[in-house]
């Protein structure tokens, strides 16, 4: 019924046909660069999962380790249901400023509800 509205690549602007193609172009290489720029298995390094297993099972001061203390002060900051704390993803990254090869820096965002309603504190 509508095929006479489509018409064929000869048939169309060299304009247009030129910006299908750039933004097919465009859209192939932004793939391209992000699977390269962060890899689809983030704990591919086995020196960052080591680091962040290091700094998760380490011994805290008021619970058996670090992961343990965040629960404790995620559960203890629990005001109500509309405004519920939340802890972010753990992530691993090399350190560049460190002036060993082997430093990672392990990093963890924590909001907190503050005292007044539209208020938060955010830990990191």
């Amino acid at each position: 019924m509508a095929f006479w509205l489509v018409k064929s690549a000869g048939q169309r602007s060299r304009l247009v046909v030129w910006i299908e193609w750039g933004t097919v172009a465009l859209l192939v290489g932004g793939v391209a660069g992000y699977l390269l720029w962060k890899p689809l298995d983030p704990m591919g390094d086995q020196q960052a999962a080591q680091a962040l297993a290091l700094v998760q099972t380490h011994p805290a001061h008021s619970a058996p380790s670090i992961r343990q203390a965040l629960d404790i002060v995620m559960k203890a900051n629990r005001i109500s249901d509309d405004r519920s704390p939340s802890i972010g993803d753990w992530t691993v990254r090399r350190d560049e400023q460190a002036t060993e090869r082997d430093r990672y820096r392990v990093r963890v965002v924590m909001r907190l509800p503050g005292s007044e309603k539209h208020r938060w504190i955010e830990w990191e």
